[in-house]
């Protein structure tokens, strides 16, 4: 199903009354069955569960709020009973203990793809009880999923849905059954084409739910480009002058002052005016920055709780800062006064804070002790704080969706909202300020993602066979089986997986999640990347680069079945213990005296010397680790 309407539409009640209904179903079916006829193992029901996906962990504290919310005004509905629906966030902020109660008694987790990518899946086991009774999987903000990261997550979702079936098959049963998937978005080009390729379904097969019949209050959007900066380069405008013959003094006093003040002297419109320095093209202005901190004071000095949207964290600190600086110039500096006070309400929100710094910041963003809240895109997606007056856009965020899902922080349940978009100085920041059909008459970007990437899909297919060994038939869940089956030989032939009558498998001891990266490169070599810039967890002796900014790839046997010495297929590598060198020892800093290259006693990941590199097409394998695409090999 596709929840396709605009922000502030009501589509979180949309998933989460039919989901919550249908735990709270299984709930009282399981009590009702265990009252009348205990101790009848046959009358036993598993209890439905829900799984929240969402791109940020902002989002996640925000539904868990919205959720408790919901639970308790249906307490007091139900005249005070306990509602018995356990609800728990999930991540990588959770600690050891309470992710031990998530997986055994949370009915709804939210979490995001990262985890479910890193631990979840993996660790499928600890987790069956989720799997097997899970009969929602709701996918939040799923316009977010684009280009690589989008990939990976369609793949991830891939993974999902054959566990939960795996869990969920009866013995003997024909077929299997699965979970339902909802993917919600106010901004996506073909809601239906979007969440087929997301979950790996046909369209026609997805449910599209894009009627709005919400309420929506009068939002007023400003395109504001900041003003030119005062005065001039007075050596540039005399020199302008003296070229045109008119070097008068006086004339290059106001100009330079005020460059407007050639209008009072009537000078535009004669043929032999001189050069003007008011009318230059490509005269500055001030920052997009500067000019949202000024916006941002005047709002928070005039009692309206505001967002300010910007392109990096520097950038929040910097609004957030400034801004504190013109509270309490213009209201008082003083201790307890009116501009301190505004000062205090102003903060900033970006990545780096610790999971406390972030819950408090939020819970005082809905409360409004925080009223004006310099910020980056991590509260762009859906955070619904109901009470938001305005909202400042420092700089094009680099799409209309991105736009539109900034804008939609205002004004929301009905109520009216004011939105700015600031302009930088940049020429596409300028056409758009002075082209507004470019953006109100444009239609918004389709979201492209293409999990068919074999640099993408390789390394979830490895995963997924560490996962449960893969096997025929489910090949078409990670899109067309003949390209798939084409790229599992490659990885056969490579060494990655080991192709058996009933299967693909993963032999491996090192974890396969952990050659893809959701929100980096397409993988990560020899899936980790602790010490050595290729990946590689042993001690290493940095040598000369064999190429351009190329590290030398991994050649360690750590983490293999085998400590052979001879050269594998594709490299020729010499493995050397440290304790049988004759020589001074190798250390991280490389050997202690050079020796002769016959003699001199290599480090464990030191490659031998060969014919020159070439760079990696697709996927090399090596009997102790795999290597995916951004290293280089030996070629023979």
């Amino acid at each position: 199903m596709a929840l396709a309407t605009s922000t502030g539409s009501g589509k979180s009640l949309a998933f989460w009354l039919p989901a919550l209904t249908a735990v709270r179903e299984d709930a009282l079916d399981r009590a009702a069955a265990s009252v009348l006829e205990a101790g009848r193992i046959e009358t036993a029901a598993r209890r439905g569960s829900v799984l929240y996906l969402c791109p940020t962990k902002a989002l996640a504290a925000d539904q868990l709020s919205a959720l408790d919310r919901v639970l308790e005004a249906s307490r007091r509905a139900g005249g005070g009973a306990k509602v018995d629906l356990r609800v728990a966030t999930c991540d990588g902020d959770t600690g050891f203990e309470e992710r031990q109660w998530v997986r055994e008694h949370a009915d709804v987790v939210l979490t995001n793809p990262d985890f479910l990518h890193f631990a979840l899946l993996p660790d499928h086991k600890r987790w069956a009880r989720l799997l097997r009774s899970l009969r929602y999987v709701v996918v939040d903000e799923g316009h977010a999923y684009r280009g690589v990261f989008g990939a990976h997550v369609a793949l991830v979702l891939r993974r999902l849905g054959r566990l939960a079936a795996y869990y969920t098959r009866v013995p003997g049963a024909p077929g299997t059954s699965g979970p339902t998937f909802a993917v919600a978005s106010a901004t996506t080009a073909d809601p239906s084409a979007t969440a087929a390729r997301l979950i790996g379904v046909a369209p026609e097969d997805v449910l599209t739910v894009d009627d709005d019949a919400s309420p929506v209050g009068r939002k007023t959007f400003v395109l504001w480009e900041p003003p030119e900066l005062p005065g001039g380069d007075p050596l540039e405008a005399a020199a302008a002058l003296r070229h045109a013959g008119e070097a008068d003094a006086a004339l290059v006093e106001s100009l330079v002052v005020d460059p407007t003040a050639h209008d009072d002297l009537g000078l535009v419109d004669e043929p032999d005016a001189p050069a003007v320095v008011g009318d230059a093209p490509d005269r500055p202005r001030r920052s997009a920055t500067a000019e949202a901190a000024h916006l941002l004071a005047d709002l928070v000095a005039s009692g309206a709780r505001t967002l300010a949207f910007t392109r990096s964290r520097r950038g929040a600190e910097s609004v957030a800062s400034a801004t504190q600086d013109h509270l309490r110039h213009a209201l008082g500096s003083g201790s307890g006064s009116d501009g301190e006070v505004a000062a205090a309400s102003v903060a900033a929100y970006r990545g780096g804070f610790l999971p406390e710094e972030r819950r408090e910041l939020e819970e005082a963003l809905r409360t409004g002790l925080v009223r004006g809240l310099a910020t980056t895109n991590a509260l762009e997606l859906g955070v619904d704080v109901s009470g938001l007056d305005a909202v400042l856009v420092a700089g094009w965020p680099g799409t209309r969706m991105s736009l539109w899902q900034q804008a939609g922080r205002a004004g929301r349940a009905g109520a009216e909202g004011l939105v700015a978009f600031v302009a930088r100085e940049d020429p596409l920041d300028t056409y758009l300020v002075h082209h507004p059909e470019a953006i109100f008459d444009a239609s918004l970007e389709a979201t492209v993602f293409d999990p068919s990437n074999p640099y993408v899909l390789a390394p979830h297919l490895c995963a997924a066979a560490a996962e449960l060994p893969l096997r025929a038939d489910e090949l078409m869940r990670f899109g067309d089986p003949a390209h798939v089956r084409e790229l599992l030989d490659v990885l056969v032939a490579r060494g990655a997986l080991r192709r058996r009558t009933s299967g693909w498998y993963w032999t491996h001891a090192r974890s396969a999640a952990a050659m893809a990266d959701l929100r980096g490169p397409a993988a990560r070599p020899c899936g980790s990347s602790r010490r050595r810039p290729d990946g590689c967890s042993a001690p290493w002796t940095r040598r000369r680069p064999t190429g351009p900014s190329t590290p030398a790839p991994c050649m360690c046997t750590r983490g293999g079945r085998s400590s052979s010495r001879r050269s594998r297929p594709g490299r020729r590598a010499t493995w050397r213990s440290r304790s049988r060198s004759p020589g001074p020892s190798t250390t991280a800093r490389g050997p202690a005296r050079r020796r002769p290259s016959a003699s001199r006693p290599r480090s464990r990941c030191s490659p031998a010397p060969g014919p020159p590199r070439r760079p990696l097409s697709t996927v090399t394998h090596r009997r102790q680790g795999v290597t995916f695409a951004g290293a280089t090999v030996r070629s023979r």
